[in-house]
């Protein structure tokens, strides 16, 4: 009895963390929406921030910059990657 239990809760908690890895994945994909870096960078960072020139760090400055600002304002990787590109680019 106590085994068919266990069983049961392991097969609802699977399927609970299947679930939602794949909504989790499902909302990465669509905030993307294959927008350009510089369209993602007016976005989210113009909302908030003044506009800076790209010139007015450098690289690595994007980096850790952009990087902090991913997690404040729940961008994914790949937005994160390609407005560093942009910002890297338009120099």
């Amino acid at each position: 009895m106590i085994r068919i239990l266990l069983r049961c809760i392991l097969a609802a908690w699977l399927l609970l963390f299947v679930s939602a890895t794949e909504s989790g994945a499902a909302v990465s994909n669509d905030s993307y929406m294959g927008l350009t870096g510089e369209e993602l960078w007016s976005n989210n960072c113009l909302r908030c921030h003044n506009i800076r020139p790209p010139t007015m760090y450098t690289n690595a400055q994007w980096d850790v910059i952009v990087h902090h600002m991913r997690l404040r304002a729940n961008i994914t990787g790949q937005e994160q990657r390609l407005i560093v590109e942009f910002l890297k680019s338009a120099k």
